[in-house]
């Protein structure tokens, strides 16, 4: 019997989405909304370092320049706090993998701008499995 108002799937995965440029957030949060992901947004590092703290998510897609606290500077807290420091993070950037930041930390995915939506997709659920 299929109970009226009910959608939400079972072990849905939470997606934390920070981005400054709404227009490219919701774009992301669009087409991980449509793979079955539950997601939280926010509008930069010092968002989504709350965000993380409160909602805790099992993955973070961030982009890396942003106002208030850029993306390095919001991992480099999630990673102090025992409660975010495992959160497996994406980062999506042009600029930052090219001059070596992070390499060596293996929760850290990098995705070079541009990129597809495809990709974000596939690096996501790639993430997730590990």
């Amino acid at each position: 019997m299929c109970m009226a108002g009910v959608s939400e799937k079972p072990n849905k995965k939470k997606v934390l989405v920070v981005d400054d440029d709404d227009a490219f957030r919701d774009a992301i949060v669009r087409v991980l909304q449509d793979e079955g992901y539950n997601i939280v947004q926010a509008t930069d590092g010092a968002d989504g370092l709350e965000k993380a703290t409160k909602e805790n998510p099992d993955i973070i897609v961030s982009d890396v320049f942003m106002p208030n606290m850029n993306g390095f500077m919001m991992v480099e807290e999630l990673q102090k706090d025992n409660r975010t420091s495992k959160i497996p993070i994406v980062m999506m950037t042009g600029a930052a993998q090219g001059a070596g930041a992070w390499s060596s930390d293996a929760s850290i995915e990098y995705i070079e701008k541009p990129f597809s939506l495809d990709l974000l997709l596939e690096t996501v659920r790639k993430v997730l499995k590990s």
